[in-house]
């Protein structure tokens, strides 16, 4: 006689902040992120292939579906905030509550339980509603959240940089790195290198003293398309922190301020 399997399945509530909660009839509301982890009951590449196959098959093209994707466990990812208890992750974003809900009642996504539940022997499922996008940056603009970020790598270097400006941005400039001129011997970046060829935001350093506001001034007047040396450091999120100036860049700066 078949043992009877218990599953289990664990479903995560959604929480809706205040500001993108919507009341009925004022329209669709937010995106809604669906995201089903299996823990399969034979770990085996067959296995995993099938279930991937399984919701390929059935879960994808929904109506009110805005992204779709199954994969499964990355297995060089064994760092201690990695939750590993699962072999094939399934991701959803629909347009609407709305819509989430009529798919989980669609005959398609019924059936995907139906045929392929003996392959799991547990779901985990996270539902929560999600921010609506930044606006687009205008054309030629970048901003740090979309394009900025700083190489891991990179992550607190001091030193000297050739770069290109590429685009002005208030308070600061894009610039492209060209080249790594000096390491400072304070530099804790594991290789940086890793910033040639990147483009990074680079602001003034904060303070009321005339060193930081020569920084911003110089920040003002180098133009786009200008190669710099520049002397920064790596001090907190995604940008690069403009340092001391060279001569001509104070006499720059200066002249700007007498303008």
């Amino acid at each position: 006689m078949r043992a009877v399997r218990t599953f289990t399945f664990l479903v995560a509530v959604a929480i809706v902040p205040w500001s993108y909660a919507k009341e009925p009839g004022e329209g669709p509301g937010p995106q809604l992120g669906h995201m089903v982890f299996f823990e399969l009951v034979e770990n085996t590449p067959a296995a995993r292939e099938k279930l991937a196959a399984a919701c390929t098959k059935h879960l994808s093209g929904h109506e009110g579906t805005v992204y779709f994707s199954v994969g499964t466990l990355a297995e060089e990812y064994q760092r201690e905030v990695n939750d590993r208890g699962f072999h094939v992750a399934l991701h959803l974003v629909f347009k609407s509550k709305a819509a989430h809900d009529k798919y989980q009642t669609h005959e398609r996504h019924l059936k995907f339980i139906e045929e392929n539940k003996d392959l799991w022997k547990k779901v985990r499922v996270f539902d929560s509603y999600l921010a609506p996008p930044p606006p687009k940056a205008k054309k030629g603009e970048e901003t740090a959240a979309e394009k900025l970020a700083l190489p891991d790598a990179a992550s607190s270097f001091a030193g000297m940089i050739k770069a290109k400006v590429v685009a002005k941005q208030k308070g600061g400039i894009v610039v492209q790195v060209e080249g790594i001129e000096q390491s400072w011997e304070h530099s804790k970046a594991q290789d940086a290198k890793a910033l040639v060829g990147k483009k990074v935001l680079v602001l003034p350093h904060k303070g009321d003293g005339g060193e930081a506001k020569n920084a911003a001034r110089f920040l003002k007047v180098v133009k786009v398309g200008e190669s710099v040396s520049l002397d920064v450091a790596h001090k907190d999120g995604e940008a690069l922190t403009l340092l001391e100036l060279t001569e001509e860049q104070r006499a720059r700066a200066r002249d700007r301020d007498e303008l």
